[in-house]
């Protein structure tokens, strides 16, 4: 087939064996990443991974660090201020679903980056008989799982803020609300919902409401005045851990607060305002209290997004408390009485 063909035409600097090194050197692509077929039961691993920097939240943070139970796909979210905070938010996010489940957390997989690798942390870790996990240098998809949680943690905040016109400082609220949620919804490959899998409850969602939507909220009775408004108009943010409330944003003073009688639009924010800035005719949503109201108890919701995430919140007293002996609020009774009518559509969350 050819002429003058040489007895060799191999380099023996440049091989090595049977290997064409310059082959090689030219060829080579990444190995594949399989899926692993491998089954974890109930707490035994956690996955973790940091995500940020953000647009500083109301809060002061700028990352936040989320934690995936492998075998029940539930997840925590929290955000934190600088990446020296997460050293301390492990002990915690495991601590939660061994006191739900009394199951001990054998493994943590981390993608190895220094602030996991603390002496502090380390020492926890063997106090507590846990062996840590990292993926190879540059090779993300060996904690896939969680960076794939991350991903669409990112995606539904965004949605959040996007669909509402919301300011990105909101973004960490956006967060826990997407964490609530992302936990009481079905799951690829798990007959219940992650809450469900890991606590044997079935969540109610009877609480769920539309992220940014504006509301009117029932000031406490010592704020009220009887020729203005009982109302402040808010927009809705988020949901309480351990208590049966909403967290709503006051436009005004660009604080957190936690209310339980709220009303609210169906719609976002956006969608109920027209053009000339009036109301475009709200539709209202009212719920009653229940035993398991959105899933709103504390054994639950201890696993969610942390209730304050590091935000500005200010709680608020109910307003049945906050007038004992207040002559004004006892000559008050008789018109909260005539106007019973009027408050019973401001039925509680």
């Amino acid at each position: 087939m050819v002429d003058a063909m040489p007895s060799s035409v191999a380099d023996a600097e440049l091989v090595v064996g049977p290997v064409c090194v310059p082959c090689v050197d030219v060829e080579m692509v990444r190995a594949p990443h399989p899926r692993s077929s491998s089954k974890t039961t109930k707490s035994e691993l956690v996955h973790t991974d940091a995500g940020g920097p953000f647009t500083e939240s109301l809060g002061g943070s700028i990352y936040f660090l989320t934690a995936l139970k492998d075998s029940t796909g539930l997840i925590t979210a929290t955000p934190i201020k600088t990446t020296g905070m997460t050293s301390q938010v492990p002990k915690t996010r495991i601590k939660q679903p061994e006191t739900l489940t009394s199951v001990h957390v054998e493994r943590v997989r981390h993608d190895g980056a220094k602030e996991y690798l603390t002496n502090d942390l380390k020492a926890w870790y063997e106090d507590k008989g846990i062996t840590y996990e990292m993926k190879a240098p540059y090779k993300a998809q060996q904690n896939g799982k969680e960076e794939r949680v991350n991903r669409a943690l990112m995606e539904r905040v965004r949605a959040a803020l996007l669909d509402a016109v919301a300011e990105e400082e909101l973004w960490a609220e956006a967060l826990d609300s997407a964490v609530h949620v992302f936990n009481r919804s079905p799951k690829s490959g798990l007959d219940v919902t992650p809450m469900e899998a890991l606590t044997g409850r079935r969540p109610h969602l009877s609480g769920f409401r539309v992220w940014g939507s504006r509301a009117w909220s029932l000031k406490p009775k010592k704020q009220q005045s009887k020729l203005e408004p009982w109302t402040d108009v808010v927009r809705f943010v988020g949901y309480t851990v351990g208590r049966k409330a909403y967290r709503i944003l006051d436009d005004g003073t660009n604080k957190v607060f936690e209310r339980r009688d709220v009303l609210m639009e169906k719609q976002t924010s956006k969608a109920g305002i027209s053009g000339d800035g009036s109301s475009a005719g709200p539709q209202l949503t009212m719920t009653e209290d229940s035993d398991n109201n959105g899933g709103m108890d504390e054994s639950m919701d201890m696993l969610d997004a942390e209730g304050d995430g590091g935000e500005k919140h200010l709680r608020v007293e109910d307003s049945e408390s906050e007038d004992d002996g207040d002559a004004d609020g006892l000559a008050d009774d008789k018109d909260d009485e005539e106007s019973q009518g009027r408050k019973d559509s401001l039925l509680p969350v």
